[in-house]
C-alpha cells in the first residue's frame, strides 16, 4: 500500500511536466491556414494533432486564400469558432494602407486588433522563370508580367510590396492565377515570373517536381549589391536550400518574410483562458513533439519546426503585439484544368494528371 501511495504521489509530480491533460469535455476551435498542400496547411494540421489536445481544444484546420484572407475571416461573422490564423509579417503593412487610402473600416479594426500568438518562422520568397529567359535575378523583373497568386493571398500582397520596394513604383503589370495555371501560363509567354511565398520546402515544388523540372524552370536570385534595385529593408535575406527541391543543383540567395500564429484581441475570460491553455501547451511540447519528430516523411511534422524557436516572447517589429492574455506565458509581449497533351515540360512539372 505504503508503495501504491509513493506511484501515485510521484505520478501526480510528473503529469504537470509531461503535461498531460485530463478534460472533461473539449472547446471546438478553428484556425485559418492556406491552400492544399502548402506549409501553413501542414502546420496547422500539426497543432491540431499534437498540440491542441493537450489544451482540451478540437481545432479544425481551415484552407485558405491565404494571409489576407486568413485576417478578414479571422474577424468574419460567418466564423464564429475561429481563433487562429496563420498570417505573413507584412500583412499589416497591406491592411494598413488599405485601412489609410481605402478607408475601409474592417481593416481598420483588424490593424488595431490582430494579436501574435507566437512568431513561427521564416517563408521564402521563391520566384520562378523560364530556366532558357534572360530573368535570372530579382533586379530584372522590372516591367515584366508576373503572376503573384490568387487574389487576396499572402503571396500577391508579399509581390506587390516587394516590388514597390524594389523599383520605386507600384506592380501594375500582374496576374492573379493558382499556382499550376501560373505554370501553364510560363511555357505560353503569358507570364514572365511567378511568385511563390512559402516556407521551403514547398510540397509542389518538391513532391510533384522531378529532377528535369531545371531544364524548363529557374528561381530567381537576389543580391543585395545589385545597383539596379533599392535595397529592401521589409524584408530578411536567405537563401533556398539545395536539397530542398530535386531539380535544385545549387542553393539560391532570396528574400523572406515571417509567418507569426494570429488571434483577435478577444476579451471574454473563456477564450482568453483557452487562447492561454493553448499556447501554454504549444511551449511545453514543441521541442519534443514538433521540433524533435520533424522530418519529411508523411505523418510527421513539418520540417519547419526545426526552424520555430522553443521560446516566445521575442521583439515583434512593425507594429505587431503580443496577445495580452499570454504575458505570464511568454513575458511581454484549386488546381488548373489539365487535360490537353503530356509533354516533357507538363510532366516535369507535375502538371500531368
Amino acid at each position: 500500500m505504503k508503495n501504491l501511495k509513493k506511484i501515485l504521489l510521484v505520478g501526480a509530480i510528473v503529469l504537470p511536466t509531461l503535461s498531460i491533460a485530463i478534460c472533461n469535455s473539449y472547446t471546438e476551435y478553428e484556425i485559418t491556414t492556406g491552400g492544399s498542400g502548402e506549409t501553413y496547411i501542414q502546420i496547422g494540421k500539426d497543432l491540431a494533432k499534437y498540440i491542441a489536445p493537450k489544451a482540451c481544444i478540437k481545432l479544425k484546420v481551415l484552407t485558405s486564400n491565404g494571409s489576407l484572407d486568413n485576417a478578414y475571416k479571422l474577424r468574419s461573422a460567418k466564423y464564429p469558432r475561429l481563433k487562429f490564423a496563420i498570417m505573413q509579417n507584412d500583412v499589416l503593412q497591406e491592411l494598413q494602407r488599405i485601412a489609410k487610402e481605402e478607408n475601409n473600416q474592417i481593416a481598420k479594426d483588424l490593424v488595431n486588433n490582430l494579436r501574435v500568438v507566437r512568431p513561427l518562422y521564416n517563408e521564402e520568397i521563391h520566384i520562378l522563370s523560364k530556366a532558357n529567359s534572360n530573368i535570372k535575378t530579382f533586379a530584372d523583373l522590372k516591367g515584366k508580367k508576373i503572376s503573384v497568386g490568387p487574389k487576396k493571398s499572402g503571396t500577391s500582397m508579399t509581390s506587390m510590396l516587394l516590388y514597390k520596394e524594389l523599383f520605386g513604383k507600384e506592380l501594375t503589370n500582374y496576374k492573379f492565377q493558382k499556382f499550376d495555371d501560373a505554370l501553364l501560363d510560363l511555357e505560353k509567354g503569358k507570364v514572365d515570373a511567378i511568385v511563390k511565398v512559402a516556407g521551403q520546402p514547398v510540397s509542389r515544388l518538391n513532391k510533384e517536381m522531378d529532377s528535369s523540372a531545371s531544364n524548363f524552370i529557374r528561381l530567381l536570385s537576389y543580391d543585395e549589391r545589385n545597383s539596379n534595385h533599392n535595397a529592401v529593408t521589409s524584408y530578411y535575406t536567405t537563401e533556398i536550400k539545395s536539397d530542398s527541391y530535386p531539380w535544385l543543383n545549387n542553393f539560391v540567395p532570396t528574400l523572406s518574410t515571417k509567418a507569426y500564429l494570429i488571434t483577435f484581441n478577444y476579451q471574454t475570460n473563456p477564450t482568453k483562458r483557452n487562447i492561454k491553455a493553448f499556447v501554454k501547451a504549444l511551449d511545453d511540447n514543441i521541442a519534443t513533439l514538433l521540433r524533435e519528430r520533424a522530418t519529411r516523411a508523411n505523418n510527421t511534422p513539418h520540417p519547419k519546426w526545426k526552424r520555430v524557436s522553443v521560446t516566445c516572447g521575442e521583439p515583434l517589429p512593425g507594429g505587431w503585439k503580443y496577445y495580452e492574455a499570454l504575458e505570464d506565458v511568454c513575458g511581454d509581449v484549386g488546381n488548373s484544368n489539365q487535360s490537353g497533351n503530356c509533354n516533357n515540360y507538363k510532366r516535369s512539372l507535375g502538371l500531368c494528371k
